[in-house]
């Protein structure tokens, strides 16, 4: 019986060779000496980072994601280039004559701004994720826990009206998100973001709408693709591995989304109780809230926790990179731990739905704060 797992692994550097069986082939003349031919051995790629495995173990993650991801995450950052100050004014006067604030282009600007600020709040909270909860450094948790910040900003994305005029963002801009309130005052548009907001009315294509959900994760994704490249430690050449298990975690990414949209329903109908309902009704409503909770920490278990406290050594699903293991009685304090994720959660859900529309399109969505508050 074969067993599919579905960890992020080192790949061996050896494959194993089937036996075949004589019968199985039909020889030819040249049949002898291809079969007792010897593969030459290959040299080790001066860009694979460990050409020989010594540990099935997965490999320990300590650095801080790059974004924007860079198209080659082995080659070395560009050189920066500098300009004075007429240049730069010139530059910005003309990249807005150009578009600089069409629909297209703020989509990409303002949901670049937002992965940038759930980048920089999982790196401030790096002690609670890694020290208190003492999960393990791997590929797998960089990729639960960033991904659980997009799904609570995606939630919010998706009431997003495709009616809002577009908020006119000043240049030059912050690269991390701004705070709820200082988006710029309503100005009159120039003729090309005029002609923009007309055609969204109109377009049967949808390509002037605020695509914010989908850049959202096209940015998120840009990032998981170049940490798997340096956690396999290869170049842009070996494509079919990098996609094996890019194809992988977006199906953890659907699953998990399906199952917080499941937790959102109950709590919404919780919530949608009134004096005109049925004794029934009320009473069903009442069980669901008591429900959401519970399911919102379960999902939490299994997707942050990888099911700790089942199994072997009481891991779960967690593999910890070498010569590394889970603290003594973690898996006694995951409780306390669940619960101020959930708190996170709910309390980050309320902080999102307070801000206006003007200000989610215009990239204002503030800074996550700490699940320990």
């Amino acid at each position: 019986m074969s067993i599919r797992t579905t960890s992020i692994l080192p790949l061996l550097s050896s494959r194993s060779s089937i036996p075949l069986h004589p019968l199985c082939i039909r020889y030819f003349s040249t049949t002898s000496s291809i079969l007792s031919a010897t593969e030459p051995a290959r040299p080790p790629h001066k860009h694979i980072a460990n050409p020989k495995f010594v540990t099935d173990r997965p490999v320990k993650l300590t650095h801080k994601p790059v974004f924007p991801a860079p198209h080659n995450p082995f080659a070395p950052p560009p050189a920066q280039k500098t300009y004075n100050d007429l240049t730069l004014r010139l530059l910005r006067r003309v990249n807005k004559l150009l578009g600089y604030n069409r629909r297209r282009r703020t989509t990409a600007r303002e949901t670049g701004r937002m992965m940038k600020g759930i980048v920089e709040a999982v790196e401030a909270d790096n002690e609670f994720w890694y020290g208190e909860c003492d999960l393990p450094r791997t590929f797998h948790t960089f990729f639960t826990i960033h991904y659980l910040y997009v799904l609570i900003t995606l939630i919010r994305l998706r009431s997003l009206p495709n009616y809002i005029p577009n908020p006119l963002s000043p240049l030059p801009q912050s690269a991390y998100p701004g705070l709820p309130g200082t988006t710029t005052p309503i100005k009159k548009p120039s003729i090309i973001d005029t002609l923009d907001n007309f055609g969204c009315y109109f377009s049967r294509i949808k390509q002037h709408d605020y695509r914010y959900q989908q850049t959202l994760l096209t940015h998120y994704f840009n990032i998981v693709e170049n940490e798997i490249r340096l956690m396999l430690g290869v170049e842009i050449t070996r494509e079919g591995e990098t996609m094996k298990r890019l194809r992988e975690y977006q199906e953890r990414g659907n699953f998990a989304k399906i199952s917080l949209d499941y937790v959102l329903s109950l709590t919404n109908s919780s919530e949608n109780t009134s004096e005109n309902s049925s004794e029934n009704e009320n009473l069903e409503k009442k069980k669901d809230k008591e429900l959401s909770d519970c399911e919102l920490s379960s999902f939490i278990w299994r997707f942050i926790f990888a099911r700790r406290g089942t199994g072997k050594n009481l891991l779960g699903e967690l593999i910890y990179p070498e010569n590394e293991n889970m603290k003594k009685d973690k898996e006694l304090e995951m409780s306390e731990q669940i619960e101020l994720i959930v708190k996170f959660i709910r309390r980050e859900l309320n902080r999102l739905d307070q801000i206006s529309d003007r200000d989610i399109i215009a990239g204002n969505v503030g800074i996550f704060g700490k699940v320990r508050q």
